[in-house]
């Protein structure tokens, strides 16, 4: 039996857990809650602008939420974080199918992005990073593949759905199954027989300096956090800025959007292979030589659309920040656990959790503020390469001992 093989049966309940929960944070994604947009305005009766504030207002005040709460998963079972995350998720899911009134359509979007895109994913991936040494890296990468599988599944079957049933009764059907998956993932982590683990899912409390240690200002004061923020703000901003613009884009070079929404498959295969391609990469060379590295596949997309318009322009563009997300939510994970720790690592990880969730809501505002002022796309791609650029340099810094 090879080594892989071994590994895989050996921790499959604990990467089935991560699996499950990053599968399920699609609820809380962009990718999804975009597919309900048409949908809401109509209900309520509400323009671009306006939808468009009320949701980058609830991906804000989600961010600054999961800095907070975040931390939580250092200090209480995981068992019981677990139970309350995914409770959670299943309340505002029901919340926004019965929301009739602005201030419960931000509430409820807010809870989304909150305990869907934000907590969901960061408990998954937290334990993963505390639960493996040797093959974290690939533990990460097996568990952050739910990202992609939901991506390539649920936009069919809920358009499906909402076709027949309407939007209202496919929020319900969607709360139906996260609310039966709670049992699923607390028997995939009771179902781990490693007892060394299994006390993990208990923290010890902290001491004084390790209390001190992982405050929000104590890890931004680190030199690791100023390394590793910038390429991960960029990341995310300028990644859902071109990914949230992308019809736009394709009208202003004449691709249709039939062409747009099927070569957005590159992205789904770039991220998962990457994805998966990081984990093995990171257990032989560390995540944090590997980390200076990520920005730079969807370098390779923005430099095509400054100088051309062809076809091929977009499936660089959408693979290359494909690849880019992929590689850099393992790597970037690894290296974190490597810098700070296991013990603090959720901690360091809710507040990495909401630069990211703020900088996909700034992201997006930045590029149609541009757009408005006659900035086409291929400006915006030499501004984000720029960007990039700095942001690898400054990465460098982190092989400097």
């Amino acid at each position: 039996m090879s080594k892989l093989t071994t590994y895989l049966k050996r921790n499959r309940y604990l990467l089935g857990f991560g699996f499950l929960l990053t599968f399920l944070s699609s609820f809380g994604q962009t990718f999804l809650i975009s597919l309900y947009v048409p949908y809401i305005q109509d209900a309520f009766e509400i323009s671009d602008s306006l939808f468009s504030s009320i949701y980058g207002g609830a991906t804000i005040a989600s961010a600054f939420t999961i800095t907070w709460a975040g931390r939580f998963i250092d200090k209480v079972r995981l068992t019981r974080f677990t139970i309350v995350v995914m409770l959670g998720l299943v309340f505002f899911m029901g919340l926004l199918s019965m929301s009739y009134f602005l201030p419960l359509l931000f509430i409820s979007l807010y809870g989304l992005r909150l305990f869907g895109q934000g907590l969901l994913s960061h408990t998954a991936i937290t334990s993963m990073a505390r639960f493996f040494d040797d093959e974290r890296g690939k533990s990460i990468s097996l568990a952050n593949l739910g990202h992609p599988f939901g991506e390539a599944i649920l936009p069919i079957i809920l358009v499906s759905l909402m076709a027949l049933f309407g939007w209202r009764y496919t929020l319900i059907a969607s709360l139906i199954l996260v609310l039966l998956a709670i049992p699923y993932a607390i028997f995939l982590l009771r179902k781990n027989v490693n007892f060394s683990q299994l006390r993990k899912y208990i923290p010890a409390p902290f001491s004084k300096e390790e209390e001190k240690q992982s405050k929000p200002w104590s890890v931004m004061k680190t030199r690791a956090f100023w390394l590793i923020m910038p390429s991960s703000l960029a990341a995310a901003s300028i990644g859902t800025g071109f990914l949230l613009f992308k019809l736009k884009l394709g009208l202003a070079n004449n691709w249709t959007p039939t062409f747009i929404a099927a070569g957005f498959t590159a992205y789904a295969v770039g991220n998962a292979l990457s994805n998966l391609l990081a984990g093995f990469l990171a257990d032989r060379f560390t995540g944090k030589s590997l980390f200076p590295l990520y920005l730079l596949p969807a370098c390779i997309g923005f430099t095509a659309l400054i100088f051309s318009n062809q076809w091929w322009v977009y499936i660089s563009l959408v693979g290359g920040i494909g690849i880019t997300n992929g590689f850099g939510s393992t790597v970037k994970n690894v290296a974190l656990a490597e810098l700070f720790g296991t013990r603090i690592i959720g901690s360091v990880r809710s507040l990495f959790t909401t630069v990211m969730v703020f900088s996909t809501a700034l992201g997006p505002l930045a590029f149609g503020i541009l757009l408005d002022n006659g900035f086409d796309f291929s400006d915006l791609a030499f501004f984000s390469l720029t960007l990039y650029g700095v942001s690898t340099l400054n990465a460098l810094r982190i092989l400097k001992k």
